[in-house]
């Protein structure tokens, strides 16, 4: 054929290709109709609750301080102030006191006309027995904002974790309590593996105990197991001559130095910190379950708040991801979210699939302390020293 016809055939090819480029560019250009065009709103741009919360932090940011009155302890206070104080320029005013003396200054002040607290963070007991009946809680639920925050995914059971029905009252804290502390140098693997095996005459007087008449991991042990084996199971076990105190460290350290060889509802705190010294102790979870509690975990917010703004803020970025992790690594405990990780924790204190466990903290359980709290005492009253 020759150059000549190759090349002449070539270039009628090229210049159709880019004639069709053109066209395609143009019809690029043309607008699609109306009918067509996809207008991108404001709330596709921004999701509203974003919206709210930026405005949320702007009011906030005006109020300058959220002040809390709380029963945790040091290292949460340390970490929550810097935190918090970090992420948005504010201030954390924090009042610290037992559970029962942060309710009672609440009523106090109540009683003087004066409204200073804005968060309330207590155990269950003090907030539901103690101030919810004064009618100084608010309606916490309102105050959810944050998507991460009001997914019931997000939480154990797959559920907001209210105390009350009334929703005022929200338990981010969640951690397993063991029943039963031995001396491993005293009791064998095997020994004790359901709670009536400490019925067994081999530990009659060798057992002590935290005080099950008073409000505590005591009475928490006598509400869980006399539901589940009855009053006479605890008639039976006072037989056995337990050793009760209200020191809760020395319950621990009586079972570390093999003074008794088992220890019924010591305090975990107690026990992680002599683990931690290579004490020859351990903790054990019978088989019927145990009980889960919050400690200083639980939050309300004052109906009649001075900053608001403030504790709406607070309290969203506590119950997030971001808060409950920072927390739960001040406080040593898990979070009652499911998505915070808990690799800085001992076995002991993580809830485990298909153990039974009991809450101590919902309000038809702490409503029925003081009736357990009276039977407690008439079984082991003639016990205490």
């Amino acid at each position: 054929m020759g150059i000549l016809p190759l090349v002449t055939l070539f270039i009628p090819l090229s210049f159709l290709i880019f004639l069709a480029g053109c066209a395609i560019r143009e019809a690029a250009q043309v607008p699609a109709p109306a009918s067509e065009i996809k207008v991108k709103t404001g709330t596709e741009a921004t999701p509203a609750w974003q919206e709210e919360w930026e405005q949320l932090v702007r009011e906030a940011k005006k109020e300058g301080t959220v002040v809390i009155y709380t029963a945790f302890g040091s290292s949460e206070r340390t970490a929550l102030v810097m935190a918090f104080k970090q992420k948005y320029g504010m201030d954390l005013d924090i009042t610290q006191g037992r559970g029962g003396e942060v309710a009672e200054k609440l009523i106090r002040e109540n009683r003087a006309g004066l409204n200073l607290a804005d968060v309330i963070i207590a155990g269950g007991s003090s907030l539901t027995i103690n101030t919810k009946p004064t009618g100084l809680l608010g309606p916490l639920e309102p105050l959810l904002l944050l998507p991460e925050v009001k997914d019931p995914q997000a939480w154990w059971d797959k559920k907001l974790p209210f105390v009350d029905r009334e929703k005022t009252i929200f338990q981010f804290i969640s951690y397993v309590n063991a029943p039963i502390t031995v001396n491993t140098g005293m009791v064998k693997a095997g020994d004790i593996v359901y709670m009536r095996d400490i019925l067994n005459p081999r530990w009659k007087g060798n057992i002590t105990m935290n005080d099950p008449t008073l409000v505590g991991a005591g009475l928490n042990w006598f509400t869980m197991f006399s539901e589940l084996l009855g009053y006479d199971f605890m008639r039976a076990f006072a037989r056995m001559e337990p050793m009760i105190i209200a020191d809760r460290r020395l319950v621990v350290e009586w079972i570390a130095r093999g003074k008794y060889p088992v220890g019924i509802a010591a305090t975990d705190a107690f026990v992680a910190e002599f683990v931690a010294l290579g004490a020859p102790i351990a903790p054990i979870v019978p088989k019927e379950g145990t009980w889960i509690g919050a400690g200083a975990g639980v939050l309300s917010v004052a109906a009649k708040a001075p900053h608001p703004n403030a504790a709406k803020l607070f309290i969203n970025w506590l119950l997030s991801r971001e808060g409950q992790t920072i927390y739960g690594k001040a406080q040593g405990t898990p979070s009652n979210r499911m998505d915070v990780a808990t690799d800085h924790l001992p076995p002991i204190k993580i809830r485990q699939p298909g153990v039974n466990y009991v809450s101590t903290d919902d309000e038809e359980s702490l409503l029925a302390l003081p009736q357990k709290q009276k039977v407690a005492r008439e079984i082991f009253g003639p016990l205490l020293k």
